[in-house]
């Protein structure tokens, strides 16, 4: 502290006049205001030091606080930064190596409130960068063993879902499923768009299928209603009125009729959610099928003889249950009837027939 104050204040003034500063807002008791910094003699055992009265050394920390925002006249003794930390000084004054702070313009070395321009901006720069590191603690959007993805910097994709091994001050440690290791700094995570599987209460099902063009629109309506049935049968999906089950026919895609699947599906496990997403998914193939049509495929169809391609017997069946409902008025369009969907809820088995784990009995 004394060292701090040697370097800021000439040599030969009177403390009493920072005394008298200090008591003019009511702090000035106790100091020593008659003592006088003399310059180090030149010679003798004592040479090159300055000499203090106990008095002043007792004083030491009420004269540094009121040296704290005059700008350095001198460099310090201290050579490097690395050298603060072996004294009584620590990172309570300078820090910044002495050689890079004697190269700093006037304008740095100006006190503002009780500071010099460049401790404010070192300040601001490293809260700004702890502010950064503490969202990623304090928010906590990611605990040890979750089950994690991240998109890369400037909207350029996303990183493969893996899980989260540790976090530390410094950074956190991601195990991908192909077992290789990310280690990222914890700045660098917290500025990512951070998607938390883990934290899902459910998993959204959402497929896209395409079916070929020579599909007739009664064999799409009954497919739709197949499909439908087909999600609210299954007990492990959810149906509510804010989200409720959908599969619509959304539009005409240039080698397809395209068909939309959204479901939720009651779990929170990301492995139990591909389980059942093939499950649902292998039904759904059964019911395209059965409707006597097909998935499209991106390709050109050259017809060389009579086209055998679709299931002849399939499409007429499809078309003659439609018209059946539409005689009945029971034609479920565009929305099943809500005392049917009730009827059919989780009425299919999971896990399937003959599975391990099917009910038997």
């Amino acid at each position: 502290m004394l060292g701090e104050l040697i370097g800021a204040i000439r040599t030969g003034v009177h403390f009493q006049l920072l005394a008298s500063t200090r008591r003019a807002v009511g702090k000035g008791r106790g100091l020593v205001v008659d003592e006088r910094l003399q310059a180090p003699p030149e010679q003798g055992h004592r040479a090159g030091e300055f000499l203090f009265s106990p008095e002043t050394i007792a004083a030491a920390r009420n004269y540094a606080e009121l040296a704290r925002a005059l700008p350095y006249l001198r460099p310090p003794r201290i050579d490097d930064v690395r050298d603060l930390t072996a004294t009584a000084l620590g990172f309570s004054g300078w820090m910044l190596p002495p050689r890079l702070m004697e190269r700093l313009p006037a304008w740095a070395q100006q006190p503002v409130a009780g500071q010099v321009v460049w401790k404010w901006g070192m300040l601001v720069a490293s809260l700004a960068l702890a502010l950064t590191v503490l969202n990623l603690f304090a928010d906590r959007p990611v605990r040890i063993g979750d089950l994690i993805r991240f998109d890369e910097r400037h909207g350029e994709g996303w990183n493969p879902v893996g899980r989260v091994e540790a976090i530390g001050l410094r950074s956190t440690k991601i195990r991908q499923f192909d077992r290789s290791l990310i280690t990222i700094p914890n700045a660098d995570l917290a500025e990512r768009n951070i998607v938390n599987l883990s934290a899902c209460e459910r998993f959204l099902l959402h497929q896209r299928l395409a079916l070929r063009h020579e599909t007739s629109a009664d064999q799409l309506r009954w497919l739709l209603v197949q499909l439908r049935e087909l999600l609210h049968g299954h007990p492990m999906t959810i149906h509510t009125a804010d989200d409720p089950i959908r599969v619509r026919f959304i539009g005409f895609r240039d080698h397809a009729l395209s068909v939309d699947l959204r479901a939720y599906i009651r779990t929170t496990a990301y492995s139990e959610f591909l389980a059942i997403q093939e499950d649902i998914m292998l039904r759904v193939m059964a019911c395209v099928k059965q409707a006597g049509t097909a998935f499209a495929l991106p390709a050109q169809t050259l017809y060389m003889t009579r086209d055998n391609a679709l299931d002849t017997p399939g499409r007429d069946a499809a078309e003659q249950s439609v018209r059946e409902w539409a005689a009945a008025h029971a034609l479920p369009f565009p929305d099943m009837d809500e005392a049917h969907r009730k009827r059919i809820t989780d009425t299919l088995d999971y896990p399937p027939e003959g599975s391990p784990s099917a009910k038997r009995g």
